[in-house]
């Protein structure tokens, strides 16, 4: 697997969190290596990259310094480590996917069976940013047989159809869940009458902070914002904090940066709501972890989970009606104490009907099994 973004201490983002679910669920079949850069880019490396490989328990993993034409190290790494499947992710990633690809388009590492999961990236939200580039790339990697071979990996069926619009009708796809473990924390009643949300994800144009921000503007009840998330661009994280000092004096945000795991579920415990106005998910493992540890949502229509005020689990919306998000964090700050508790058994209720019926450990079972030429039984 590769990962760039699995440095040390980075483990609450989406792929990272999907990785550790998939190689803790099927290690009875599978022996899972990641190979993750070693540290955030243009940071200074948190790990040196000289080492060998590090036992993670779930997995082992070997991290790589950054160069200027990917990961250095990367083809001898791949030439020299055994492996029956190579896993990528992101389609645009200039660090391990687009290298990797690269050297075995050329046959300068082994050919091996290779999956693509492209997290979301083929969504309207996502293309819309940075449109004309990423269309000219898509179709140049078509016409030079950068994809000949390569299976690509969806989490849902939107999203594969997603990838068909972007990738042409023929190019393989397999539709696999992402695996989630059950998350368990317990709820911190807040000291004040502040209403507490979190907001948790990277700090890009996407995920539309800015957007959170001109909502909670508009609210009229005193409200506390925690952002949790490293800011990948600065442009738009310095625009977005130099808005939330200008906001009134009910309104408070709090910029808490990157955190690992733990510390999300934590944070999460002392939520009233989670908010999360995002341009597209193809899954959304922040909104996910906020259902399982009993947060109600309100976020944006563009992700999987819809229907979420049928099962008092949050509300999804569209980005068209910024009032409605308005109302819905006013609605819930109004409400007593025992009807927000309702609220918070339905969003736990919400994301374990999910995990219950994704069938997701079975659906990457048989994705794995099918490209590394075995039956996916546990081993003996």
């Amino acid at each position: 697997m590769l990962l760039g973004c699995f440095w040390p201490g980075n483990d609450a983002s989406g792929p990272n969190q999907s990785f550790r679910g998939l190689a803790t669920a099927l290690g009875d079949a599978f022996d899972f290596s990641v190979v993750a850069a070693s540290g955030p880019p243009g940071a200074a490396p948190l790990v040196d990259a000289r080492a060998d490989w590090r036992d993670l328990g779930f997995a082992r993993a070997r991290y790589l310094d950054d160069g200027r034409f990917g990961a250095r190290g990367l083809a001898r790494l791949l030439r020299e480590t055994p492996h029956d499947v190579l896993c990528l992710n992101s389609v645009f990633d200039r660090g391990y996917t687009l290298p990797a690809l690269t050297l075995r388009r050329l046959g300068l590492i082994p050919r091996r069976p290779t999956l693509l999961s492209p997290r979301g990236e083929f969504d309207d939200g996502a293309l819309a940013i940075r449109s004309a580039r990423k269309r000219a790339f898509l179709a140049l990697a078509g016409r030079s047989g950068l994809w000949s071979g390569v299976t690509f990996h969806a989490t849902g069926e939107a999203e594969a159809a997603a990838m068909r619009a972007g990738l042409g009708p023929n190019r393989p796809i397999v539709v696999a869940p992402n695996v989630r473990l059950p998350i368990e924390t317990r709820f911190e009643p807040a000291g004040d009458d502040r209403l507490r949300i979190a907001f948790v994800g990277r700090i890009v144009p996407i995920k539309r902070l800015d957007f959170a921000l001109e909502v909670l503007a508009k609210v009229r009840v005193p409200v506390v914002l925690d952002v949790y998330g490293p800011a990948e661009d600065e442009a738009h994280a310095r625009a977005c904090f130099e808005r939330a000092a200008a906001l009134p004096a009910h309104v408070a945000v709090r910029r808490h940066g990157a955190v690992d795991g733990a510390a999300v579920a934590a944070a999460l415990g002392r939520a009233d709501l989670f908010l999360s106005p995002t341009g597209g998910e193809n899954f959304g493992h922040a909104i996910y972890e906020a259902l399982a540890c009993g947060v109600p949502v309100v976020i944006s229509d563009r992700t999987p989970w819809r229907d979420l005020a049928a099962a008092t689990a949050g509300w999804d919306l569209s980005l068209d009606r910024p009032d409605d998000f308005v109302a819905a964090i006013e609605r819930f700050a109004a409400m007593p104490p025992g009807e927000r508790a309702r609220w918070r058994a339905g969003a736990r209720a919400r994301a374990l009907a999910w995990t219950e019926a994704s069938g997701a450990v079975a659906a990457n079972r048989r994705m794995l099994a099918a490209l590394a030429g075995t039956t996916g039984d546990p081993r003996p």
